[in-house]
């Protein structure tokens, strides 16, 4: 169909699981999705499920402006780790459109719980390096 197959040569697919966080932390259902993308319900739920990874270039476009990302976040290679959380992503997107005041309160904010999080990082090793 499209360009996104996944093939011996390692190309490119549409990261379902991705596309189903970012709009669940949207707080979309599949058919909110599907209707400001102008496509079916049925092709979200299929790349969502990951049976269709291989989705015309089009409705991928039209999925990532509706989701508000660019259409190559939706992709990955095969057995490529993500850099960032879907969820965390939208977050940090989410602060990035606030005043300067508001992004630097966020930004003391994420110091403290990293800073935490440092301090109990053997709590947590396995939950930190699992997905």
């Amino acid at each position: 169909m499209g360009d996104t197959t996944d093939d011996a040569a390692g190309e490119p697919v549409v990261d379902g699981i991705l596309v189903r966080r970012l709009r669940v932390a949207q707080g979309m259902s599949m058919v909110d999705l599907a209707t400001a993308a102008g496509i079916d319900h049925a092709v979200v739920s299929r790349i969502e499920r990951e049976v269709q990874a291989d989705a015309r270039v089009s409705a991928l476009a039209r999925i990532a402006g509706a989701l508000g990302v660019p259409m190559d976040a939706l992709l990955r290679r095969p057995m490529e780790a993500p850099t960032m959380d879907a969820e965390l992503e939208v977050e940090m997107r989410a602060i990035a459109r606030l005043g300067r005041r508001r992004q630097r309160l966020a930004a003391v904010m994420l110091r403290a719980y990293r800073s935490a999080l440092a301090d109990t990082a053997g709590d947590d090793e396995g939950e930190m390096t699992s997905r």
